[in-house]
């Protein structure tokens, strides 16, 4: 019981800290076992290897079943840090991978660290536990293992409940900049307002490299680093640069736009320089940086005499989560990265976030509260909005909001993917479907803006859009619950999200070939899986382990093949159980069609209400007066614009803007000023 334990605590603690760059995208693994010398080998997962760093964790945890937090003392560290070493000195030097089953998850990690050595650059060792570090513990110096640097985070409880009481999704870096060796970077402050200071600064290619290998992908804003290569074109031209033209690097390369929550200065007059930045985050030119790291480390070519260009922008909290997506979509303009791949405060998150405090689910007989689906736009925002709250309202709270209904960013994007038949997009692992899942956001028309193709699709995304993904999480639950049920029966124990995706995608596909569609808009009624349902899923789950499994010929490993399309094309041909047994789950593809158009004109509707409600909140806040107070008003308002606002300055005159096209007028007009530099407030 004690080991499930601490899987579970790992488990939930990972899932946190995923978005969490020095942390990453997280695979549970079970391994126990013993090396050279007797040498204990304990694992309870690892961290998928970042491509655009090079950095990979392994992850053990220690768990205390105890009312009063324990101390975690030195030995502790001692110990589980050896196993994690002793994992990877046996897979580097004793051919590790051949002494475990293919199945086993730990397989690849060893598999890695014994034939991709060349593709790591830093191996983090990361201890998971609800214990108090010692105050007596004291840090040594990271060492290496078989030639790899070797860094230890220790995620104990104090540090745990920093990141679990806080709306950051993850730590900020603070970086010294005197600590590499220089004395700071030279700038010049080009503008400052209330909100924001930029600054234009060179900075030495070493130091770049420098704080990139220290510090990662901790550095890349959002998504950014998913979108890294190091085989492109853009890499080969900034080493041939490093190579035969550093002098040239300035005058050659774009350079990187940054933003930081604080910046330190050092010096006096013409001297002056940033000596530390809080929060550093590189929203363009990620891969300039990499490849600059990546010609030092890899090509052994010298950085002496390479300067690099870098915007800062100084933003304070406060105002991070406006400017700083902002800052990320007009920087990158070379290489176009979806706003949605970014931040958690996409317009779509923040709808969906809306719909789900607003939309109860049908109600019950001797309900007396309905409840709701809980719509995470950033992690743990569901334990932060309980977490203060006296034991009576966390109670209602529970009561409306359960636990058991909350979908975070990643879980719809896997419900949504796995809904289009895209089972292999799921296996990718949550960040990279998540990043797929995001395209449909992104305008592929240079002449619309994100902006204005957000506005085009806002409609498809309504309550429906909702309802239908909460029915979806409804189903992927009960699938995995069916799968779990069946270990030790007909379930072999590995590949379950695998299979549950797949068993979904097929049934899916399945009706539809048959001119129907899943009922969900019952299954969101009844809140509930019809017990016909759940029967056939579980004769398909059976079906689909077992072609997941069969073994073919170019397939590889499961999990591997899982994420290929190839893997889609042929399960489509399995033959399966028919679907005449949920004929009473199923609707036909015109009514849902027409469902489809209706709740579209719904969403117009909606967004119009929205967008009215927007407005009017500007006019009651007073924004619409202090504009036509702003001295630059006359540049930004012709007379007929000003006239509309004029009228939306005051709640009578607001009642009489009954278009939606001027309430959209005005909100462009809000746009435009703030643009010019207007801020209320």
């Amino acid at each position: 019981m004690h080991l499930v334990d601490t899987l579970a605590f790992v488990t939930e603690v990972a899932e946190r800290l995923e978005e969490d760059p020095v942390f990453g995208e997280f695979i549970d693994v079970e391994y126990s076992g013993s090396g050279s010398h007797r040498r204990t080998l304990r694992l309870h997962g690892y961290t998928e290897l970042d491509e655009a760093d090079g950095n990979i964790g392994l992850v053990v945890g220690k768990w205390s079943d105890l009312s009063e937090p324990e101390t975690l003392s030195s030995s502790d560290v001692k110990e589980l840090s050896g196993w994690m070493e002793n994992f990877i000195a046996e897979a580097i030097d004793s051919k590790l991978d051949e002494r475990i089953t293919e199945s086993n998850k730990a397989y690849e990690l060893a598999t890695l660290l014994r034939y991709g050595k060349g593709k790591i650059n830093r191996i983090r060792l990361h201890i998971l536990t609800n214990r108090t570090l010692s105050q007596r513990f004291k840090e040594e110096k990271a060492g290496e293992i078989g030639g790899i640097p070797v860094e230890r985070h220790i995620w104990d409880l104090q540090r745990l409940k920093a990141i679990y009481q806080s709306s950051r999704e993850r730590e900020a870096v603070q970086i010294d900049i005197q600590e590499f060796g220089v004395s700071g970077i030279p700038f010049l402050e080009a503008a400052s307002t209330e909100s924001i200071k930029s600054f234009l600064c060179v900075v030495n290619g070493n130091l770049l490299a420098d704080m990139f290998e220290r510090y990662g992908s901790r550095l890349l804003e959002g998504n950014v680093r998913s979108f890294l290569g190091m085989k492109g074109g853009v890499n080969k031209g900034i080493r041939a640069t490093i190579q035969d033209s550093p002098e040239l690097f300035f005058a050659y390369n774009n350079g990187i736009a940054a933003t930081a929550s604080d910046v330190l200065f050092g010096g006096s007059g013409s001297a002056r320089l940033i000596t530390g930045l809080v929060d550093l985050q590189i929203v363009n030119g990620g891969q300039t940086t990499a490849s600059v790291l990546n010609a030092r480390k890899n090509y052994g070519y010298s950085l002496d005499g390479v300067t690099v260009q870098m915007k800062l922008s100084c933003v304070g909290e406060a105002q991070s989560h406006d400017l700083i997506p902002r800052i990320a979509e007009y920087a990158n303009t070379q290489n176009k990265v979806a706003i949605a791949d970014f931040f958690a405060n996409h317009p779509f998150h923040r709808k969906m976030e809306e719909i789900s405090r607003r939309l109860p689910t049908p109600a019950k007989a001797g309900q007396r509260i309905q409840s709701k689906w809980f719509y995470e736009r950033s992690r743990g925002q569901y334990q932060n909005e309980r977490l203060y709250l006296s034991k009576a309202k966390k109670d209602l709270f529970d009561t409306e909001y359960p636990s058991k209904q909350v979908i975070n960013k990643t879980e719809l994007a896997k419900y949504d993917s796995t809904w289009i038949c895209r089972p292999y997009w799921t296996s990718l692992g949550p960040q990279k479907n998540f990043t797929k899942f995001a395209g449909q956001f992104s305008s592929k028309d240079p002449d619309i803006t994100e902006t204005e193709y957000w506005k085009s699709i806002s409609p498809n995304f309504g309550d429906a859009y909702y309802q239908r993904i909460a029915a979806l999480a409804l189903l992927w639950k009960r699938v995995e619950d069916i799968v779990h049920a069946g270990r030790g029966s007909w379930y072999m124990g590995d590949y379950r999200p695998q299979i549950v995706a797949y068993t979904l995608s097929t049934l899916f596909y399945a009706a539809r070939k048959s001119g129907f569609q899943v009922d969900l808009p019952g299954i969101w009624n009844k809140q509930d899986v019809s017990p016909s349902l759940d029967s056939y899923l579980i004769k398909l789950a059976m079906v689909i382990q077992d072609a997941l499994l069969e073994p073919q010929e170019g397939k590889g490993r499961v999990d591997e093949w899982c994420k290929r399309e190839a893997c889609w094309e042929s399960i489509k041909d399995v033959r399966i159980p028919s679907i005449d047994s949920i004929q009473n789950d199923l609707i036909s593809i015109e009514e849902f069609s027409r469902e489809k158009v209706s709740s579209r004109k719904q969403g117009i509707q909606d967004d119009g209400i929205a967008i009215q409600k927007e407005v009017l909140g500007l006019t009651q806040a007073g924004y619409w007066a202090a504009l036509l107070k702003w001295q630059n008003a006359p540049s930004v308002l012709n007379p007929v614009d000003r006239a509309l606002v004029v009228r939306a300055s005051t709640l009578p005159g607001f009642l009489k803007v009954t278009l939606e096209k001027d309430w959209k007028r005005l909100l462009q007009l809000r746009s435009l000023a703030e643009d010019e530099g207007f801020r209320h407030r």
